[in-house]
């Protein structure tokens, strides 16, 4: 069996034999692939079990049909950003293509609700799903997925600004918290959607999406503290949860993730404002498994959220960007107590020092990417020249003063510079003579 990468199989032989086809997106292809070519070709393919369509820009439902009924052992199917797939297309495949196992409808901007029912009703082995940023999408569909998709391992639906809580399971601590959001809502004359006034999805209790490891809600605006309610459970066992820019989410859901415990590895919580360091340090003390924690954007965070977070036993990724309340406490005590982090974002964090970063870059040993874009600090001479893309900067003063990342060996150079400015400044002082920052590599004094 062949794979085609870009390319389409030359003859019936080749037809015959190939097995995956990939097309991305690529922008400065000469001679991309056309929706035409790809559907005179699959009659021919009757042994495809990867699609990746991305790249055919004018791919239609005709040639999403072809490919449905001609692969009957088609396995995974992505076609994120193909805008003219319609419902047709997509309950084509529901019919024909039993065998899918993954599907990534991303950015297929006609997508309804009734194409992903006849999706997760007609494929009995789905065990990812991808539904990104689907407009017209609501919490109907969602409430299918819960419903029939049982085998489900991987599912994604950010950006789907139309799904509500209806759209997740109904527990019964939501009716608390229904209450009194209607009650507030009733104070500002605001009328419940259909969308809002949908019957609870009631499952029952012992009724788990035991194989979901996967979920990704960020970006669904509308969702409450009720749908994590709901999430946790009846998916106990997910292991990496992104919530972020879910801006309507409270420390009382942060309190409900934390009955993941163990299980839960990664989670992205940025742009979340009204959570508070309560919340943080809920999920930090109960989740001790976490690897990789994002907390970016939250402006009610200060440094004893860091602080929690870095007594995390296998935290090796930590993204605390733009924290105005963050000071060099919490970079002292990253530097004492996380010192297996690999990665760790601190752009916008405003409040920071050059002592917190020496300090960060003398203890993390096994630092391997540091992001501190936009912290005033990194203003002085000699620190641009370490930053990742700064020759491709030369020419752009205004981005070269805020873009300061920072990988591999940079970071330990950068570390030695600052250690090497340092040792200038105490001999200056130590010789009563004025201290004036080097740019270079030089321990002379003046």
């Amino acid at each position: 069996m062949t794979a085609y990468v870009d390319a389409l199989p030359s003859d019936e032989e080749s037809c015959y034999y190939a097995a995956h086809l990939e097309f991305r997106a690529n922008p400065h292809s000469d001679t991309p692939v056309s929706d035409d070519a790809l559907a005179a070709v699959l009659p021919h393919c009757p042994h495809i079990t990867s699609a990746v369509l991305g790249g055919i820009r004018d791919l239609s439902s005709r040639t999403l049909i072809l490919l449905a009924s001609h692969a009957d052992e088609l396995a995974h199917l992505d076609i994120a950003g193909c805008a003219y797939v319609t419902d047709l297309g997509l309950k084509a495949v529901a019919t024909h293509a039993t065998s899918l196992r993954a599907i990534n409808l991303g950015r297929t901007f006609s997508t309804t609700d009734a194409a992903l029912a006849a999706l997760v009703r007609g494929l009995p082995l789905l065990e990812e799903l991808a539904m990104d940023m689907l407009p017209l999408v609501t919490a109907r569909a969602t409430r299918d997925v819960w419903t029939y998709a049982k085998r489900l391992r991987r599912w994604s639906l950010s950006g789907c600004k139309n799904v509500t809580d209806s759209g997740f399971p109904w527990v019964p601590a939501r009716d608390a918290l229904e209450a009194a959001r209607e009650e507030s809502s009733r104070g500002r004359g605001r009328h419940r959607s259909w969308m809002e006034s949908l019957p609870p999805l009631v499952l029952p209790p012992l009724y788990k999406l035991h194989d979901l490891r996967f979920l990704d809600l960020s970006h669904c605006a509308r969702l409450t503290d009720a749908a994590v309610l709901g999430v946790v459970a009846h998916a106990p066992r997910i292991s990496r949860l992104n919530v972020a820019g879910c801006v309507e989410l409270t420390d009382r859901a942060m309190h409900e993730i934390c009955k993941l415990r163990d299980h839960l590895s990664e989670i992205d919580v940025a742009g979340l404002g009204r959570v508070t360091d309560a919340g943080v340090f809920a999920i930090a003390s109960t989740c001790t498994r976490l690897r990789s924690v994002d907390i970016s954007f939250m402006p009610r965070l200060t440094d004893l959220a860091i602080q929690e977070l870095a007594t995390l036993p296998r935290l090796r990724r930590l993204a605390a960007a733009g924290l105005p309340r963050v000071t060099d406490q919490a970079a002292f005590f990253l530097a004492e107590h996380a010192r297996g982090l690999a990665q760790l974002h601190l752009s916008f964090c405003t409040r920071l020092t050059l002592e917190g970063v020496r300090a960060l870059l003398r203890r993390l040993a096994e630092l391997e990417y540091l992001s501190l874009s936009g912290v005033p600090a990194l203003r002085r001479r000699g620190v641009s020249r370490f930053s990742e893309g700064h020759h491709q900067h030369e020419g752009h003063d205004a981005r070269k003063q805020i873009h300061w990342v920072f990988r591999g060996e940079h970071i330990r150079a950068l570390g030695a510079f600052l250690e090497k400015e340092e040792w200038r400044k105490r001999e200056a002082e130590r010789l009563n003579i004025l201290f004036e920052p080097g740019g270079d590599d030089s321990r002379a004094l003046y």
